[in-house]
């Protein structure tokens, strides 16, 4: 069928509940039958009748008025009638014919707007269990990935990774990278370097651009690594100042480029957790989408963990990271978490010697590091030796890594279950209050950073949550001048000239 009959009249016309309860019987036994209802109030009938006339330059009078809408583009609409025309039109075209007597007919009206009534009610119906579990959106399968400040030697370890992402379909389709500070002609050296590598896509994936708010159009997450690096002569004030300046900048191209729901990610770099809360105050993009990347730094201590309390590795989770990482956090080692194999022997195992039959079974458990790392005093000591000895290279290394095992949650796969160390931001959880980013463990919920509040509070003896969030209030209030750098004051180490005492002549 190729047109629909369309049905208008007054909400409390007997005569068009009759027309509308025709069409619907008609409906119901033709499956080629369409027809669409337009119900008008009693007050808004005679201006609704007037409009439609003058637009399709008929004569009608009365209620209700039926025409013939034709499905193809550039078509007019075919007038019919009134009721009784559009009886002879059913009669003439599809041969029905019935009498509705008149105790049937005075409740046509009744029965139509309870029937109204009901759709309505079905609706609503609807759409709260649609608000309750919303339908699973298909996944998206390529992003684009935007890195600012890319002149740092981190952006290379990312840049690899992200290329070598492909999970499910799901790839990294463009990724843009921008610097302020850097020169135009290393970021095309890094852009042409990267077109050599092999991808899903046609052409270049890896684009330079030289404005920001250009990229941010169509970016799906965006990776932050501009900070300005402490130095010993500066004042710790002036300090955050000079990020706090980076980031207001920030701010403004977000705003005017960004859609409200990009991702940003903090790669940890210089004092991140105040950077990532400064942008968070002035950014009109989704709160709850800023988050800091602060595993790296339970990945230092691991393998010295692993080496004191003898255990594998492969078997111990990432240490949890608390605190304004950037400024002041612990590592609580003793809240770490390991897998450890518990061997349960069978009865038969104490009285029958060199049975061929299972001796018991293996169970895996998780435990904490606590009891194997208690009376250890050693580990910090091992760790600030084990820096001193690293390469320039290896703390990017944990960064980059930390990042895109993030970047591969957040997007790919999420999963609920898995919990990793983030800064994000503080609400009540935890006993934590303090209004701005804040590392503690947390899990991905519907796409959402949430603090991961059955996890263990920290146990370190030398430090405690409530001193780190009070740190973290205090260094978001501090001056330019506050906290000035400290002048090194060496003693002289030359060797004094011997006394020689002096003989009194008496005269």
């Amino acid at each position: 069928m190729v047109f629909r009959i369309v049905i208008a009249g007054e909400s409390q016309c007997l005569s068009f509940a009759e027309s509308c309860l025709v069409a619907d019987f008609l409906s119901q036994n033709l499956p080629d039958f369409c027809y669409d209802r337009v119900e008008v109030p009693v007050l808004e009938w005679q201006a609704w009748l007037c409009a439609t006339n003058l637009k399709y330059k008929w004569h009608h009078v009365g209620s209700p008025i039926v025409w013939k809408d034709m499905l193809m583009a550039g078509s007019k609409p075919l007038y019919i009638g009134g009721g009784p025309q559009f009886l002879d039109y059913c009669y003439s075209y599809y041969n029905f014919d019935s009498f509705f007597a008149s105790d049937q007919s005075e409740d046509l009206v009744k029965n139509i707007v309870q029937y109204k009534k009901h759709v309505a009610k079905e609706k609503r119906i609807q759409l709260e269990e649609e608000i309750k579990c919303p339908a699973p959106k298909p996944a998206k399968k390529h992003f684009t990935v935007t890195i600012s400040g890319a002149g740092n030697p981190l952006t290379m370890h990312l840049l690899s990774g992200l290329l070598e992402m492909d999970i499910d379909d799901q790839t990294i389709s463009k990724i843009f990278i921008y610097d302020e500070n850097c020169t135009e002609d290393f970021l095309l050296s890094v852009e042409r370097e990267c077109a050599f590598i092999e991808t899903y896509h046609p052409g270049k994936v890896v684009k330079y651009v030289d404005r920001l708010g250009m990229a941010l159009t169509s970016t799906d997450l965006m990776i932050i690594q501009d900070h300005v690096p402490f130095k010993e002569d500066m004042a710790i004030g002036e300090w955050l100042l000079a990020n706090r300046k980076i980031m207001n900048k920030l701010a403004l191209v977000i705003n005017a480029s960004g859609a409200r729901k990009m991702y940003v990610v903090f790669a940890n770099l210089g004092p991140a957790c105040f950077n990532a809360t400064v942008l968070r105050e002035n950014v009109n993009i989704s709160k709850n989408h800023i988050v800091v990347a602060t595993s790296d730094l339970g990945l230092e201590i691991l393998p010295i963990a692993a080496e004191i309390a003898e255990v594998p590795s492969r078997n111990i989770f990432c240490p949890p990271v608390w605190g304004f990482v950037g400024i002041n956090h612990i590592v609580d080692i003793r809240t770490t978490v390991h897998r450890y194999d518990t061997f349960e022997p069978y009865n038969r195992y104490t009285r029958v010697k060199n049975s061929s039959l299972k001796i018991g079974k293996i169970t895996p458990e998780l435990r904490t590091l606590e009891y194997l790392m208690y009376f250890d005093e050693t580990l910090w000591v091992k760790v600030a030796e084990a820096k001193n000895k690293y390469p320039m290279k290896r703390p990017y290394l944990n960064k980059s890594i930390v990042v895109l095992n993030l970047i591969k949650l957040w997007l790919f796969i999420a999963n609920p279950k898995d919990i990793v160390n983030l800064g994000l931001y503080c609400n009540g959880s935890f006993g934590l209050h303090f209004d701005g980013i804040f590392s503690q463990p947390a899990r991905l919920v519907n796409g959402e950073w949430v603090s991961a509040t059955d996890y263990l509070l920290p146990k370190d003896p030398q430090m405690s949550l409530y001193y780190l969030e009070k740190m973290a209030v205090m260094i978001m209030q501090l001056q330019r001048d506050a906290l000035p750098p400290l002048v090194p004051y060496y003693p002289c180490t030359c060797k004094p000239k011997p006394y020689k005492k002096k003989k009194l002549r008496i005269w």
